[in-house]
């Protein structure tokens, strides 16, 4: 997943990864939800932190059950 993406990425890069616009991308970042870094003025993004993000939302979801599991399917 993301194996096309650099290890440390840029906002724009997150924002293409996630297809989401400017403000989602700052929120997620002023919020916690998306650690990141700066270096000068820049915020750069480590991979390692979206890929947590992404599975956080998708075991808060499942265990939340908004969505069947794979194993239960729907019937």
């Amino acid at each position: 997943m993301f194996n096309h993406l650099p290890d440390i990425m840029s906002i724009k890069e997150l924002r293409s990864a996630l297809g989401i616009g400017r403000t989602k991308a700052y929120e997620l970042i002023s919020s916690g939800e998306i650690k990141s870094i700066r270096i000068g003025n820049a915020i750069r993004i480590p991979k390692k932190t979206l890929l947590d993000y992404v599975n956080r939302k998708l075991y808060n979801e499942d265990e939340a059950g908004k969505r069947p599991s794979c194993e239960g399917g729907m019937q």
